[in-house]
């Protein structure tokens, strides 16, 4: 927690919307050209796409996501 938390950074939207990463954030999570924008309730995260796709094909081999008895009257 303490590494994640150490490297939070506050940013702001420039004039056309878009949010700026720092260098060393894009460095440290190794972002590139690709990258996924995940929801997670009331942050959301920033993950490499090859990363990211990883970390899908590693549950579904583990057997899949079941949806938590709290999310399943959930819509988006």
């Amino acid at each position: 927690q303490r590494l994640l938390v150490g490297f939070a950074e506050d940013v702001t939207l420039d004039s056309a919307g878009r949010m700026l990463v720092s260098t060393v954030l894009r460095e440290f999570a190794g972002l590139d050209k690709e990258v996924m924008l995940v929801g997670q309730g009331s942050h959301f995260e920033l993950w490499n796409m090859e990363a990211w796709r990883a970390q899908l094909a590693q549950v579904m081999q583990d057997g899949g996501f079941t949806m938590p008895t709290e999310l399943e009257g959930f819509s988006l």
